[in-house]
């Protein structure tokens, strides 16, 4: 494969400077594998006036190769339900027409091809894209419990992605989930557990990170990393670690219900770059998140080598295990406390499990996903192309049958050329020729 276009509506922008940046880290990484990476993200007018954002920017993505990005500007109307009709239909049709108008304007030949971000908007944009160009197209779902259906139903969002390549996901329980909800056939879903950029998220000295972000040197400190929202936690972390001696919490990210405990050293979010210099400052990760596709969080914690605590839902199953991680109820505040009790009076368990977590963190490498992602996708094109060579040849072979069947029963279609029947003997030629063909 020479060329990939990623198409997404979240990408990182100078409004939200960390919006899906996860979207961006799979972008770079497929361009460090020699591929041609263009991302185009349509752009909400109202966040484009917003963050002046340029249509056409390069981003460096390592290794002296460039992703190009295109961000188009479009009339977004969100999702709001009026009665039985919703808003997203004119967001989707916005999305879908600013995209086509970049590839058919800006991008100089057609890529090989469409990766959609997310079933809807992305994904359904490819799919279409790809069937009205002739180009493979492939779905990535990655959101937690198929979220981004809900507000178009199942019944639809089977009918817009079944026309897909493949589809690609990025855990176990959301390749089972396409199967039962969207009837999705197995061999063309691959799972594709998150990646980790190792290039940044890798352990730093404790005691320096701590002197450099004002942290108390002489506390266990807890880190948590994610949206302040109920779905991830947070504010459950503070509770678990309210009046615990000699613990301090650090959470990184910003939302609507925001962590509270007198013994909260840190609160804020920060850029991307910089999340692993506070992970490394810190002794353990604790995040009890009710759902996930797979969790980046946790993955870029067992990067810097910290043991985990996080929740015994299967969508975990796929990125951590008994060595690494000690699995909670997301939902009981007694169970994450005891969890973070066990760690801080075990030395040798925390150092351990954080060890085991390092090491297990390799399978996670990104380079890694990129490459398996690409391997999956050139497969699932030459099994479309087999497919296809095969059903010609089975028609060519029908055609065949047909003709030796009428030449059995003298019976041949108009459409089928016959030759007419050769002379037997020299005497039943006339002058010596054979007779014209009728």
């Amino acid at each position: 494969m020479k060329s990939l276009l990623i198409i997404t509506h979240g990408y990182p922008c100078n409004v939200q400077p960390f919006w899906l940046s996860f979207v961006r880290e799979i972008a770079h990484a497929i361009a460090r594998q020699g591929v041609k990476v263009t991302v185009i993200c349509p752009l909400a007018i109202h966040r484009a006036l917003q963050g002046r954002d340029p249509f056409h920017s390069m981003e460096a993505a390592g290794n002296g190769v460039y992703v190009e990005v295109f961000r188009p500007r479009f009339l977004s109307l969100s999702s709001i339900r009026l009665g039985p009709w919703n808003t997203v239909n004119l967001t989707l049709s916005g999305c879908y027409r600013a995209t086509k108008r970049v590839l058919r304007r800006h991008m100089r030949e057609p890529p090989d091809a469409l990766y959609g971000h997310f079933l809807y908007l992305g994904g359904t944009v490819a799919v279409r894209l790809g069937k009205q160009f002739g180009i493979a197209s492939f779905p990535a779902v990655g959101e937690g419990r198929l979220c981004s259906i809900w507000p178009f139903g199942n019944q639809r969002a089977r009918r817009d992605l079944a026309g897909a390549t493949g589809y690609l996901a990025n855990s176990s329980e959301l390749c089972a989930l396409l199967q039962k909800e969207l009837q999705f056939p197995r061999q063309k879903v691959g799972v594709f557990p998150n990646g980790v950029n190792r290039r940044i998220f890798y352990p730093r000295d404790r005691t320096a990170m701590r002197q450099k972000y004002g942290l108390p040197q002489d506390r266990l400190l807890i880190c948590c990393v994610g949206y302040f929202t109920a779905n991830k936690g947070p504010a459950r972390v503070g509770e678990a670690i309210r009046g615990l001696t000699g613990v301090g919490g650090v959470f990184v990210g910003s939302g609507p219900i925001p962590p509270v405990a007198e013994n909260i050293v840190f609160q804020s979010s920060m850029s991307h770059e910089l999340i692993p210099e506070l992970i490394s400052a810190c002794d353990m990760f604790v995040l009890p998140t009710q759902y996930e596709g797979c969790c980046n969080a946790i993955l870029e914690a067992m990067s810097c080598g910290l043991p985990v605590i996080t929740s015994n839902g299967a969508f975990n199953d796929d990125i951590v295990n008994d060595k690494v991680a000690i699995r909670i109820d997301p939902m009981d505040i007694p169970s994450i406390r005891a969890g973070i009790v066990r760690l801080q009076q075990d030395a040798t368990l925390r150092r351990e499990m954080g060890n085991a977590a390092l090491s297990w963190s390799e399978n996670f490498c990104i380079d890694r996903r990129a490459r398996a992602l690409l391997a999956f996708m050139k497969s699932r094109i030459i099994d479309i192309r087999i497919s296809n060579a095969t059903v010609m040849a089975k028609k060519g072979a029908t055609r065949i049958a047909e003709y030796i069947r009428a030449k059995d029963e003298e019976k041949r279609p108009e459409h089928i050329f016959r030759l007419p029947a050769r002379p037997s003997t020299q005497a039943e030629c006339r002058d010596g020729r054979w007779p014209e063909f009728s």
